[in-house]
């Protein structure tokens, strides 16, 4: 995740930033900030990041969203959260830097990704076969639904999360499975660019649809339907919006370079063009830029600067 300098000399002035701290039972921002500074700041975990990332960021996405965490920690019962948004947008990279900053200061916190949940190979090559965009993986239907809520009603139960791993490199960038992870932690964050998404009927209204992708949206919402009784288990959803769906173009060649840089492999242009048109056409664009249960909304430009926060 590549983030521009940010304009703001004052990351607490970003609109919206103030209520969201109060939603979490912050009542002095400043007296936040402080104790947040007082372990390290934006240099806490600062290599988790992997990439240059603004103070901006850090202070207005990465410590309120911690701070939601450690107070979830708290609950006397174990607290599931989710974070959603478009391919590229800096899921993630965030979700890697809150596993990290945790392990710094001792939070029982840990992190999975939905796509670590997608069905080995034969299976999703059988459930991808015959999308009008020949994507591999990513659309709702790929993952094993009920690996996850085993996973996770275990979890619940003993603290320990047993969760696969998928490896994205592999297969020329289709992708498989490669090994298991176990981790232990009082809340779980799980990622995910649909996660929260609900069914919707306007389906077919965009006239740039073509026919086959008109004629495949219902089976994907049927197949999002499997993932809603999921999806009422969080008990936190937050979401960091793009300003237009479009930003994905660039977001997705973006973290396409960076898994080339880190593995020598990256799917070819024709492919990725195709998985873009994926996410722009699969579901109406409406149902997974305005997810109306997100607790806390993430604003953000082209460039993944923070234009303001909101609460549901």
């Amino acid at each position: 995740m590549v983030l521009e300098p940010s304009p703001c000399s004052d990351p607490l002035s970003v609109p919206g930033l103030e209520p969201v701290l109060n939603s979490l039972g912050i009542s002095d921002s400043r007296a936040w900030r402080t104790r947040w500074a007082d372990v390290g700041g934006s240099s806490l975990a600062l290599e988790a990041w992997g990439h240059p990332v603004t103070d901006a960021f850090v202070w207005t996405v990465g410590f309120p969203l911690l701070t939601a965490l450690e107070g979830a920690a708290d609950h006397p019962q174990r607290q599931l959260f989710g974070l959603s948004g478009l391919p590229g947008c800096g899921k993630s990279t965030l979700t890697r830097w809150i596993a990290a900053a945790a392990k710094v200061i001792d939070l029982p916190i840990v992190v999975i990704s939905l796509d670590d949940f997608y069905y080995p190979r034969e299976e999703l090559d059988r459930v991808m076969a015959g999308n009008p965009w020949r994507v591999p993986r990513a659309l709702p239907g790929s993952h094993d639904l009920s690996l996850l809520q085993r996973a996770v009603d275990s979890w619940r139960t003993s603290g320990l999360l047993r969760a696969p791993c998928f490896e994205k490199s592999l297969r020329h960038g289709k992708g498989d499975r490669s090994g298991w992870r176990e981790q232990r932690g009082q809340v779980c964050l799980l990622e995910g660019w649909f996660v929260g998404v609900r069914p919707s009927s306007q389906l077919g209204d965009d006239p740039l649809l073509t026919t086959a992708e008109r004629d495949y949206q219902p089976l994907v919402q049927k197949h999002l339907a499997r993932y809603v009784p999921f999806w009422e288990s969080l008990d936190g959803l937050w979401h960091l919006r793009a300003s237009n769906v479009e930003a994905t173009r660039l977001w997705k060649r973006q973290q396409e370079e960076t898994m080339h840089r880190r593995t020598g492999v990256q799917l070819p242009a024709p492919a990725l063009n195709s998985f873009v048109r994926m996410i722009e056409t699969a579901m109406p664009q409406a149902s997974y830029q305005h997810l109306e249960h997100a607790n806390v909304v993430v604003h953000l430009n082209d460039t993944r600067e923070v234009l303001e926060l909101t609460r549901a």
